[in-house]
């Protein structure tokens, strides 16, 4: 039989009848301080044996989640706000948030959830950023793979980074959901993040689209969207066949050749950002990401 050891230093000389009984007394006693020592400084693993970073309410799957807000974020009956890890889907009121909303209601039922955390426990607003199992699903992943969601990887929480980008690849072939492809055929053909801020720096960040195709493009609607949560709706607009119109960040007055996000602050990150441009349906016209690689950006489309 195996247990705990009792140090030398505990041993006591061995009698008889009445002594005995008080030597019982005296071992049980020293167990008992022993384990509560143990028990105190943490040395006992947690019941659950897993990994402090994992956490697995005490609840069934249906009754941990309170309401989901939309499809990357979700409130736990304990009253903690997730923001899940590696992902981003559209805000309320765009064309897809409906349906990310309502597959990440599904996914997070499919079975005992699993938080795990990364690097950084919260974000500014005090959210938990975790990433989510749900049975056997891994919650992040699934709604990536599936083009509810696309990759929004911040440093230092890289861990899924690869298997993320796999996902979104696979979603990205597939056409599916997010990246289901529009019939117009509009290009970005500049897009420039400028270092600094102020009015001057705003008004020279900016994005261009061109009309690639033969018949005059009607623009009224459509979206710009950082990786982020920047949107940018364009109001009535034509666009004829060979034009261009520009997007700066700043602000300013609209003509037909450059409208402006009427921003206060930068929009587009010097270290890595994606433009997607979207018809008045959601469906996707064009869409690119650039990364600083050796003092220069290189451009991947989507």
């Amino acid at each position: 039989m195996h247990g705990f050891k009792i140090p030398s230093f505990f041993s006591v000389p061995m009698s008889s009848g009445r002594d005995s009984g008080k030597l019982g007394v005296i071992l049980v006693l020293i167990m008992a301080i022993v384990i509560s020592i143990v028990i105190f400084n943490g040395f006992i693993p947690d019941h659950r044996g897993i990994d402090q970073d994992v956490y697995i309410p005490d609840y069934p799957a249906g009754e941990f989640i309170e309401y989901v807000s939309d499809g990357d974020t979700f409130k736990t009956v304990e009253g903690d706000t997730i923001r899940m890890l590696g992902i981003n889907t559209e805000e309320t009121g765009m064309p897809h948030a409906s349906a990310a909303k309502h597959r990440l209601e599904e996914l997070l039922n499919s079975g005992e959830i699993r938080l795990v955390r990364d690097v950084e426990d919260e974000d500014m607003y005090g959210r938990l950023l975790r990433y989510v199992w749900a049975g056997d699903v891994f919650v992040n992943l699934e709604m990536v793979r599936e083009g509810y969601a696309h990759v929004y990887v911040i440093e230092p929480n890289v861990k899924y980074w690869e298997d993320l980008k796999a996902a979104e690849r696979e979603a990205i072939d597939g056409k599916k959901e997010l990246w289901q492809p529009s019939s117009f055929n509009v290009i970005i053909t500049e897009l420039e993040p400028v270092q600094g801020s102020g009015a001057d720096g705003l008004s020279r960040e900016l994005v261009t689209f061109r009309n690639n195709g033969t018949a005059t493009i009607d623009m009224s609607d459509w979206t710009v969207k950082d990786e982020g949560t920047h949107i940018y709706h364009f109001g009535t607009l034509s666009l004829a066949p060979g034009q261009s119109v520009t997007l700066a960040s700043g602000t300013g007055t609209d003509t037909v050749t450059r409208v402006f996000w009427q921003s206060d602050s930068s929009i587009w990150n010097n270290d890595g950002d994606v433009c997607f441009l979207r018809d008045e349906n959601g469906l996707l016209v064009d869409g690119w990401r650039y990364d600083p690689v050796d003092g220069q950006y290189v451009w991947i489309k989507y």
